[in-house]
């Protein structure tokens, strides 16, 4: 029987982050699957839609476990490398052999990518309440080139906090980036919780 962290992220017990993925990282698969964890492939099939080579290089930011990469096999992409600051989750990552580069990084001494280096970055279920603070958005943004591709994901709990969809907003008022797709759709069945699934066009 899996641990129950799914409330602990939700009810923010954890300060570091690192601290809830390390010990949620045996565990972690399982209780997504029971729990029935969709984002990931609504995101994935999202993408698809917008993105013609399925072959172009992909930054899997905040990769966790792998079920991200996972998904976007399933949708025909084939050249996935992941970053995640969780030792514990790379790890599990690594042994599945899907991505083709993988590291851990320290979120204090920056994100350890080139500018340009990849022209399709996601971030799928990261940026959120209990993970990655919305801070980040920009600083993964900013990575990509012109016409680069952003997919990601807002759970409900982050959609309830004002500045996760209006830093969307505003990125696409400035002209910054073109919103491709947003939809509100199933995120954990199991739980009857929500996520808004975005893809957006750096312009």
């Amino acid at each position: 029987m899996c641990s129950d962290f799914l409330d602990k992220v939700y009810k923010d017990e954890y300060k570091d982050p690192k601290d809830l993925y390390r010990e949620w990282a045996d565990t972690y698969d399982n209780e997504l699957a029971q729990n029935e964890y969709i984002t990931p492939i609504r995101t994935a099939k999202a993408l698809a839609t917008f993105a013609s080579n399925r072959s172009t290089p992909i930054l899997d930011f905040g990769c966790g476990t792998g079920l991200s990469a996972e998904a976007l096999i399933s949708c025909g992409f084939s050249s996935i490398d992941g970053i995640d600051i969780s030792r514990e989750m790379v790890e599990i990552a690594r042994g599945k052999s899907i991505y083709k580069n993988l590291e851990c990084f320290n979120p204090d001494k920056g994100i350890p990518v080139k500018q340009n280096e990849y022209s399709i970055i996601t971030a799928i279920g990261v940026i959120s309440v209990g993970a990655a603070p919305i801070t980040i958005f920009d600083q993964v943004f900013d990575l990509l080139p012109q016409n680069g591709l952003f997919a990601f994901s807002f759970n409900e709990h982050s959609l309830m906090v004002p500045e996760y969809s209006l830093k969307v907003e505003q990125t696409v008022k400035e002209k910054k980036a073109e919103q491709l797709f947003c939809e509100l759709g199933p995120h954990i069945l199991k739980r009857d919780l929500k996520s808004m699934v975005y893809v957006i066009k750096k312009l």
